[in-house]
């Protein structure tokens, strides 16, 4: 058993996860993001090998984050319960 590198407490109800590879998100490149059911959002995780080092919430109040990822389009795609699926455009 290992423990977890990162953990939500409270829960965050984490539903779908998803590395950044993309070239349209160069400042996420090597980022998690993590939807959560609990309290609507996704949230971005920066990462420096197995330490979390930076954590941003996206999406706030949008709705319970179902699901996330990264289409071969190179763009993430995040699914809102009830409202459909969002195409994140990165400036």
């Amino acid at each position: 058993m290992t423990q977890p590198i990162h953990y939500w407490d409270p829960s965050i109800a984490p539903s779908g996860m998803s590395f950044v590879t993309s070239d349209k998100y160069p400042a996420w490149r090597g980022s998690l993001l993590v939807g959560s059911l609990a309290f609507q959002y996704l949230e971005r995780l920066s990462l420096e090998g197995e330490k979390v080092t930076y954590r941003e919430k996206l999406m706030e109040g949008m709705g319970r984050v179902r699901n996330v990822r990264q289409g071969p389009d190179g763009f993430v795609y995040v699914a809102i319960e009830g409202k459909g699926i969002y195409k994140l455009i990165h400036n």
